[in-house]
């Protein structure tokens, strides 16, 4: 019910124009006394009552047309069809001995086309070379008809001109600018050389603007307005304008105007659709062969969209007046990303700054979800994958978005255009449905139901597809499932979800985001946002494993990653992003085995330290640096290192410690850690493999962990040295060895004075630095931590991670992760695959429907 009802110009019925007839012959002609419906002259009557309530009831459609054309009046077209794109590979059998063309708008088609279908042709958007010697080249190609050179009309000097292409509809523009070129004819010599123009027949034609209105427009701007969709061209029109007194002034053309006798000629692409989103592999049929050359297209098709329906735009219109075709709230960012490409089903604007800690103020990011055609859905919505979805991601969509939203954003806003992240999710649960359904009909529509659901592209269950950043929760599988008839009740749900940390060899926290980790393992680094209530894929690296990750203690979402090659396990790699894992950088580097990381700052330029068996190196957090070998001993140019730590103390000088090879103790430097500052303190023949650094207040201290000499070797645990600078503090190393039967230390945590220790063989060791004498604390055989089975001994920790923010204890293994809250001694997995209550999600994250697993049995099957 809308509180502006539209008025009814006449609501008068059949009945009642029949009964005021009837009233007017007994007052008009009281000798008609026969006024039953058999009367001759009453059949007259009945005829003409319907015919006006036919005619009331199109006379009452006029407030449905006045809408129309006021939106119409506003600039409020229909959408044309999007025309799918493709990259094509054009390809020789042997390498060419002298370079081939292939000109722009080659046609390429299917190779086998469906009986009685329209034929689906592709145009090349550019021209390609395949150089002298090469094999093969790449373009892009579009799904159209492409219209050359086409006389649309002569100008004639005065203002308000239309022609119209003869072949609408034009298709929606592709970002090129070449989906619709109007040139105006330009006399001999009347053009500068940098005025876009065209030549055709021997003739100039100046190339005129598109625009979305003639407002702010020059008096000789050469612009028009176009509906795609009639193919209708409008030059600008005359009005008379106020002065700044409030006074109109003469008319003038808002715009420059085709001259008097200028030939008006279109070069557009008309046609597109749904149809063009071919299959990969498809297109590789030259319409005009080119001998030698064979073509394909790699990957399928994407982004052809039909043309918009009138129901639509009466309710996008609105929308898009009030965003007035700028880009200001979020809704306008999503409807102008929307409205700028047919590749384009969703998209979610956010602002950066409250999501994210290393976000500037004022940036904003748009995420885009692919629209996928009906045949690549699925009848059930089976083929909405994770994979697919990314199939469908092209670049040339992403980029088209973000140069239209750059034009319209605010000044001093940033925004960043990318494709969503998924989340996949599998529903494993027991249906008991009642004795007269069909089970395995039941199943079916449940299954198909789940899809529909969890699903990141609009659905009739899911209008808007699912919510960024909402968490699964078992409620919404019952919900979705329990709304199907036929189904009693349901049991055993369970969550599954794939990618999770196995095992794990690193563990880090994040100094500023929080709640955030980062887990690596194999050639996966995930992250958590929620304090690892949930995971996330962060960065994906193949051929390699990752060994070390380290987060900026002073930089928000610097984040660097070391991983061995599968290769060559001599070798690492290393990656760096800059915020929080959301994208890497492009350039890596490939030194000799890294053992690990260390971030250091260093006169305000972030430097990345990195311990290696062939000596210290150190690299600067930019594009085009490389790694520099840090002299540590002069005596031993090529002495390796296990590990190094950092830190600025409170007097901001910048300590650097490095655990060296072949028990030659620590090395420590207090000026920034460059070349000539480091000096050993030893101790001399201890076997250090981890260091880390505890900073209590405005002190700091360096916590090496020993190495066992065997495995039935309890080990000595760990020594911790207080940082003074280049001072050495009066206890020299203290030795923490009270209680310490774990083997050997293989990771080093701190919460305040809580110093946490991961071990080889009984777990994760704590104790309270701040007291003198303390001893160390073992875990108990059911605290939770995973143990060996034959030995009843504790799994080896191989990393730990504590947020400075007080919050839970991470620990990292050969069974993924585990967590300890805080005030607890037991841990809980966290790694899982399967959950029982919800699956979570970060803000900018999205649900992607997996393969589903229901069990259907029938009620009288019941115990």
């Amino acid at each position: 019910m809308t509180s502006l009802p539209p008025p009814r110009l006449d609501d008068r019925t059949f009945a009642q124009l029949v009964e005021q007839a009837r009233q007017r012959i007994q007052a008009a002609c009281p000798d008609w006394t026969d006024l039953s419906p058999h009367d001759p002259g009453m059949v007259l009557v009945e005829v003409f009552a319907h015919l006006t309530e036919t005619m009331l009831y199109r006379l009452n459609r006029l407030p449905e047309k006045a809408y129309v054309e006021f939106l119409r009046l506003l600039g409020v077209r229909l959408q044309p069809p999007a025309a799918a794109s493709v990259r094509l590979r054009f390809t020789l059998a042997r390498p060419a001995e002298r370079p081939v063309e292939v000109p722009r708008n080659t046609p390429v088609t299917l190779a086998r086309a469906g009986a009685g279908a329209e034929p689906v042709v592709f145009h090349t958007a550019d021209p390609v070379t395949i150089p002298a010697g090469g094999t093969g080249a790449e373009v892009l190609a579009y799904h159209c008809e492409q219209v050359d050179s086409e006389l649309a009309g002569t100008g004639t000097g005065l203002p308000g001109l239309t022609v119209q292409a003869k072949r609408p509809p034009i298709v929606a523009p592709t970002g090129d600018s070449l989906d619709l070129v109007v040139g105006v004819e330009a006399a001999p010599g009347e053009l500068d050389a940098r005025a876009p123009a065209r030549r055709h027949d021997g003739r100039t034609y100046r190339v005129w603007r598109e625009v979305d209105t003639f407002s702010a427009l020059g008096p000789d701007e050469p612009a028009y307005l176009v509906d795609r969709m009639t193919g209708l061209i409008t030059f600008a029109p005359s009005a008379r304008l106020a002065s700044e007194a409030g006074e109109l002034g003469e008319a003038r053309a808002l715009a420059a105007v085709p001259g008097a006798g200028r030939e008006i000629r279109l070069w557009y692409r008309r046609g597109g659709g749904a149809s063009g989103n071919v299959g990969a592999g498809t297109l590789e049929l030259l319409k005009v062969p080119i001998p030698g050359l064979k073509v394909t297209n790699p990957a399928p098709a994407t982004g052809g969209r039909p043309a918009e329906s009138l129901d639509n735009a009466l309710l996008r219109g609105p929308q898009e007046l009030h965003s007035l075709r700028r880009a200001v709230t979020a809704g306008d960012f999503e409807l102008l990303a929307l409205r700028s490409s047919g590749a384009v089903a969703r998209a979610k604007a956010v602002t950066l700054a409250q999501l994210w800690a290393h976000a500037p103020a004022g940036t904003v990011e748009v995420l885009l979800v692919p629209h996928l055609p009906p045949d690549v859905q699925g009848t059930a919505g089976e083929g909405i994958t994770e994979a697919t979805l990314r199939v469908h991601e092209t670049e040339e969509a992403r980029a088209r978005i973000h140069a239209e939203l750059d034009v319209r954003r605010p000044l001093g806003t940033m925004c960043h255009v990318e494709w969503a992240r998924y989340k996949t999710v599998r529903v494993q649960a027991r249906v008991v449905a009642h004795r007269e359904e069909d089970t395995a009909a039941l199943r079916t529509r449940l299954v198909e139901r789940l899809h529909r659901t969890l699903t990141p592209l609009p659905s009739p269950l899911q209008p808007e597809g699912w919510r960024f950043g909402q968490a699964l929760r078992a409620s919404h599988v019952y919900d979705a499932l329990l709304a199907e008839p036929g189904v009693s009740y349901l049991d055993r749900v369970r969550l599954m979800v794939d990618e999770v940390p196995r095992e794990v060899r690193t563990l880090a926290a994040d100094t500023f985001q929080p709640g955030t980790f980062y887990a690596g393992g194999g050639e996966t680094l995930f992250r958590t946002v929620n304090d690892a209530d949930g995971w996330e894929k962060a960065g994906l690296f193949p051929g390699e494993d990752v060994d070390a990750v380290e987060a900026h203690p002073h930089r928000a979402g610097y984040v660097a990653v070391a991983a061995r090659l599968a290769s060559d396990t001599k070798r690492s790699r290393i990656h760096i992003s800059f915020d929080c894992g959301e994208t890497w950088e492009p350039y890596t580097h490939t030194l000799d085995a890294v053992e690990d990381l260390a971030w250091a700052e260093r006169e305000g330029v972030p430097v990345l330290l990195l311990a290696t068996r062939v000596g210290l190196f150190e690299l600067v957090a930019r594009p085009g640096a490389t790694p520099i070998q840090v002299l540590v001993d002069p005596a031993n140019q090529d002495l390796g290192f296990f590990a190094v730590a950092a830190t600025t103390d409170v007097r901001g000088a910048v300590n650097v410690a490095v655990a060296a090879m072949g028990t030659r103790g620590v090395f420590l430097s207090a000026g920034g850690g460059r070349s000539g500052t480091f000096r050993p303190i030893g101790p001399r023949g201890a076997d250090v493999r981890v260091l880390e650094v505890q900073r209590d207040g405005p002190r700091s201290f360096l916590w090496a962990g020993l190495a066992a000499a065997s495995g039935a070797d309890p080990g000595k645990g760990c020594l911790c040295w207080e940082l003074m600078g280049s001072a050495d503090p009066p206890d020299g190393w203290r030795p923490f060895d009270k209680n310490w039967d774990g083997g050997s230390c293989l990771a080093l945590a701190f919460s305040g004075s809580t110093v946490y220790a991961g071990s080889h063989r009984v777990g994760v060791l704590w104790l309270d630095a701040s007291r003198p004498g303390v001893a160390w604390r073992k875990p108990e055989v059911g605290s939770g931590l995973p143990l060996r089975e034959a030995e009843r001994l504790f799994q080896p920790v191989y990393a730990l991670a504590a947020s400075p923010r007080g919050a839970p204890l991470l620990a990292g293994g050969p069974d993924g992760v585990f967590r300890r809250p805080a005030d607890s001694e037991r841990y809980e997995p966290v790694s899982t695959r399967e959950f029982t209550e919800k699956v979570t999600l970060p803000p900018t994250w999205l649900l992607c429907s997996g393969a589903h697993s229901l069990e259907v049995v029938t009620d009288h099957a019941e115990p």
